[in-house]
């Protein structure tokens, strides 16, 4: 373990042990993590994969392990590895649980540099819309609640009908793929952020890079593979309070180029679909009294060719007093979707979301939440202009 930390080409690179520089003790791990369960009641409409039944039991957790030491010089040098806290293959026989990030850093005077299968900068240093109902949310669900078909058909969200208000928040760019990320000291209240991923791709093969879904250590990535390459993320934010006044701004942008393959994703079945990854997004917060109102927006072409990219735009006001939090907010995204998608008809597709939430702490790392959220699309066809709207009541935990 020492011998591969030391040898890690991220940490050498930044100079970090040009010199002897011993740690004053060992790395030693600690549990974190998070465990959201909810309970939505709801009507899904209109979907041409079927009807579903009102009630949805949902959760969704992760358990952190995390260790950190600081050397002698002033640098802390640590490892966190994400281990997913529910069966991805459902019933009591699955033995698909996985880990999700996992990841080296170190951090010291000088910023902070991360190596390994983790979210972007920009994923990372964004601040737009807020939100109260825990789980759900304008930045980055961990619920939802629509039909199979919309999911599929609907390409007015980003990325599978994902939200999100950071650059690089939609779910096809690079994801936890390996990469290597600087961030910066903030500075007079500002700080930036770069990430870099050499490959990622649509799907993992063992012949190709791993999936941008996750990370991985396959023995090569190989060119003209049908896969991203050369993923740049670049962000940066500013906070500040003036008197009672406290201020938060982002920008961020992401792209990467594409290896056109003789097979796979970008075959003569599907000609020139796929291209350069282009995402950009800003957004900000300003808080008073308890008030917290923020919004954003942005373009994500979705990793396509063709008029295919998602302009979106978000807005909320959240209000915090005691233990209570409440919140009212807007996500809308607009997409030409010329290609039609997976299993829809060229034409504008729109999605609107809206979502009244609350939530409650019943002491630290408990709290209770709940609200009511309503998806409206519109397009060419019946999946395409289904709506949903569900009552969430839920228990989220922290430890």
């Amino acid at each position: 373990m020492k011998k591969a930390l030391l040898g890690t080409t991220a940490l050498v690179a930044g100079g970090l042990i040009a010199a002897p520089a011993m740690a004053a003790d060992p790395i030693k791990l600690e549990l974190r993590g998070y465990f959201q369960a909810m309970i939505a009641i709801g009507h899904t409409d209109r979907d041409a994969a079927g009807s579903y039944r009102p009630e949805n039991f949902k959760y969704e957790g992760e358990i952190w392990f995390t260790g950190t030491t600081k050397l002698d010089n002033g640098t802390s040098i640590g490892i966190r590895v994400e281990l997913e806290a529910w069966s991805q293959g459902g019933g009591s026989t699955s033995t698909n649980d996985q880990l999700d990030e996992e990841y080296i850093f170190a951090f010291g005077d000088w910023g902070r540099i991360e190596f390994g299968g983790t979210d972007s900068a920009s994923f990372k240093m964004q601040y737009s819309s807020p939100s109260a109902l825990i789980g759900w949310g304008f930045n980055d669900h961990n619920f939802n609640y629509f039909g199979s078909a919309f999911s599929t058909a609907q390409n007015a969200g980003r990325g599978g009908n994902i939200l999100g208000t950071g650059a690089a928040h939609n779910a096809g760019f690079s994801g936890d793929s390996n990469k290597l990320t600087y961030f910066t000291p903030r500075f007079a209240g500002f700080q930036i952020g770069f990430s870099y991923t050499p490959s990622f791709s649509a799907t993992a093969s063992a012949a190709d890079c791993r999936s941008r879904t996750a990370g991985g250590n396959f023995s090569n990535c190989p060119r003209n593979g049908n896969a991203w390459h050369n993923g740049l993320d670049i962000s940066a934010n500013y906070l500040n309070k003036f008197g009672d006044v406290s201020i938060a701004l982002y920008g961020a942008y992401a792209t990467a180029g594409f290896d056109r393959g003789a097979a796979g994703v970008n075959n003569a079945a599907n000609p020139n679909i796929f291209g350069r990854y282009k995402s950009w997004a800003v957004g900000a917060q300003i808080g008073f009294s308890g008030f917290t109102l923020g919004g954003g927006a942005g373009r994500d072409n979705n990793g396509l060719r063709g008029k295919n990219a998602t302009n979106w735009y978000t807005a909320s006001l959240m209000y915090e007093t005691g233990p209570w939090q409440l919140s009212a907010g807007w996500w809308g995204g607009r997409n030409k979707d010329a290609n039609g998608g997976t299993a829809g008809a060229p034409g504008k597709d729109k999605l609107d979301y809206f979502e009244i939430g609350t939530n409650y702490a019943l002491s630290p790392g408990i709290k209770l939440t709940g609200g009511v959220i309503y998806y409206m699309g519109s397009g060419q066809t019946k999946s395409e202009k289904a709506d949903s709207w569900a009552v969430i009541l839920g228990t989220a935990l922290t430890f």
